[in-house]
């Protein structure tokens, strides 16, 4: 739906707001034919869904109903054919992943498969270490993995663009099969990998879902592999607790149904007791809650993971979910929690710092870009999601190096209507090496051509960006009244869930509410005490302690916010989550 400016234009903020428009005679004939609630077909509408039968299957995943036939990828039987060829001839394998998530979980998928089917003993994993090695297959893992006598390379979340690579494994003899997504439009696999599994490109014309995550080209492969066997329904469906991990962490499209159907199958899957040391020991660290939702996942399990790979080497991982013990699980979920608490600190005084450097910019360019050494702060590990705060805060994309050696290592992150990826491709004369997604991606370019990268980018922006491009907006999906907002209303919306890109959690409008008191929480929070005598809620408002000055109690004050229930001494109530605040 095309959102429209509100009578409010900003919130104090400085975001811009919208209300979504929506065509109330749809509503009604969708309320008609399927009995819904307004407020959830309203939130529907906004997603793009406009059929009843599109309606009940977006709110209604099934797991096994839902997934696409592991054939449609055109080389699929290639695969299949050549992994039981290699466990049949008792030839080596190694599998070779990303260090983020999406990359982790991959590992975990394949070799476990492989060894449920036989091939465990001839099954090793590696994973580059990003501060040595960098992103990505390399012609060094190959070289190494043919003096070491491997027949077969796996790769996942990794390879699509590893066209040299996949020719030098080919001259050694060694077959190469690649699991990926990241294919940039207009490109194409590597014509000497002996077969791509990815569900864009020449390989994935068949296949409907696009926006399969790399840990989802791998369970395809694996149910794939399990054709046949005992169990494989069950076998299949432990693998998608994996799976939802990597898929929310590597925030793919939360909107297609077989996308859908894998998170919200693997969310109820680690909401049950799990068999697995490791996966017990790091979901009580992680202090998720229960049911485990996508929060509990990004915010929570996804980055413990990613840690390991962002601060020492992502193996700490892989040998957390193969430990044997409880007590090696835990200590080995320990060193992840550690981990985390140091990238925690790294990436903190780092956007502090980002945030210091903006407060003296006169003016900011379409493209923001940082770059100074580890010394300075710019450790490589938390580059992205420090990206992403500033992205968050300026609404402008971003991009942040790290200087060693004479180059520039670096990460970047987008807004909405500017493909990073493309706009790398404006500056690709001055780049050593880059690649990624429409809203996210890495780099490498010499320490000496990062303003020329600069200039060349915010020259490609000019031509794509208007100035009302910039900055954050907020968009709601419906105008609600005080009244509306019930644990009724908030369990009617649930059933949108999983959340995600691509179908995020509604954020609604609340107008012209008395504001009866604001209290300051741990020395940052600010939470509200809003409405009339009658009909009161409260309201937290995260991080926004600069802004209570700017509230005067007794006044009316509007929210850009979202619906939460409250727990507390076994009663439920509701609760707003503050995005912004406008002052009447």
């Amino acid at each position: 739906m095309t959102p429209s400016p509100t009578k409010i234009t900003r919130g104090i903020s400085g975001a811009r707001w919208h209300l979504a428009s929506c065509d109330e005679s749809a509503v009604r004939t969708l309320h008609e034919e399927t009995g819904e609630e307004r407020i959830l077909l309203r939130c529907l509408l906004n997603r793009g869904l406009s059929h009843a039968t599109e309606i009940k299957k977006f709110l209604s995943p099934e797991f096994l109903t839902d997934l696409h036939s592991p054939s449609l990828l055109r080389d699929m039987p290639l695969a299949v054919a050549r992994l039981r060829e290699a466990m049949a001839k008792r030839q080596k394998i190694l599998i070779v992943t990303d260090f983020d998530v999406d990359g982790t979980t991959s590992s975990v998928i394949l070799s476990q498969t492989l060894k449920l089917l036989g091939g465990g003993d001839l099954t090793e994993c590696y994973i580059p270490n990003r501060f040595t090695e960098g992103y990505g297959l390399s012609k060094q893992i190959v070289e190494k993995a043919a003096q070491e006598g491997f027949s077969l390379i796996v790769t996942a979340d990794i390879g699509i663009k590893s066209h040299a690579e996949a020719k030098l494994a080919r001259e050694f003899g060694i077959d190469l099969i690649i699991c990926d997504h990241h294919l940039p439009d207009g490109e194409d696999v590597p014509a000497d990998a002996f077969a791509v599994l990815c569900p864009k490109g020449s390989s994935g014309v068949g296949y409907p879902n696009k926006h399969l995550a790399a840990c989802g080209v791998s369970l395809k492969l694996a149910q794939a592999l399990l054709e046949g066997t005992p169990r494989r329904d069950a076998i299949v469906s432990s693998l998608a607790k994996l799976t939802a991990i990597g898929t929310v962490a590597d925030m793919v499209d939360l909107s297609v149904s077989e996308n859908r159907a894998i998170v919200s199958h693997g969310l109820k899957g680690l909401s049950q007791p799990s068999a697995n040391p490791g996966l017990r020991a790091l979901l009580k660290l992680s202090n998720v809650g229960n049911p485990i939702t996508p929060f509990d996942v990004g915010f929570k399990i996804g980055p413990r993971i990613n840690a390991a790979g962002r601060v020492a080497h992502a193996n700490t991982v892989l040998k957390l979910f193969s430990a044997a013990s409880e007590e090696e699980a835990n200590l080995l979920a320990f060193q992840l929690e550690e981990m985390n608490s140091k990238r925690q600190h790294i990436q903190s005084v780092l956007v502090e710092k980002l945030k210091l450097l903006l407060e003296h910019k006169e003016s900011l360019d379409r493209v923001l870009v940082f770059s100074g050494t580890e010394e300075e702060g710019f450790h490589r590990g938390v580059l992205g999601i420090a990206c992403s705060k500033i992205v968050e805060m300026t609404g402008r994309p971003t991009l942040i190096c790290s200087l060693e050696n004479g180059l520039a290592h670096g990460s970047a992150r987008s807004i909405s209507g500017f493909h990073i990826v493309e706009a790398l491709d404006s500056a690709s004369q001055v780049l050593v090496k880059y690649g990624g997604h429409p809203m996210a991606a890495g780099f490498t370019v010499e320490s000496g051509k990062i303003e020329e990268m600069r200039w060349r980018l915010n020259h490609h922006a000019a031509e794509v960006l208007r100035e009302e491009d910039l900055g954050r907006t907020l968009t709601a999906d419906a105008e609600l009244e005080l009244c509306e907002a019930t644990i009724a209303t908030i369990k009617s919306l649930a059933r949108l869930e999983p959340h995600g890109v691509g179908n995020p959690q509604p954020l609604f409008l609340m107008r012209r509410l008395p504001l009866r008191s604001a209290q300051v929480l741990k020395d940052k929070h600010l939470k509200l005490q809003i409405g009339r005598e009658k009909t009161q809620l409260e309201a937290l408002w995260w991080n926004a302690v600069e802004h209570q000055s700017k509230l005067v109690i007794g006044k009316e004050i509007s929210l850009m916010c979202r619906l939460e229930i409250n727990s507390w001494n076994n009663r439920e109530s509701c609760q707003l989550k503050v995005v912004d605040v406008a002052v009447e």
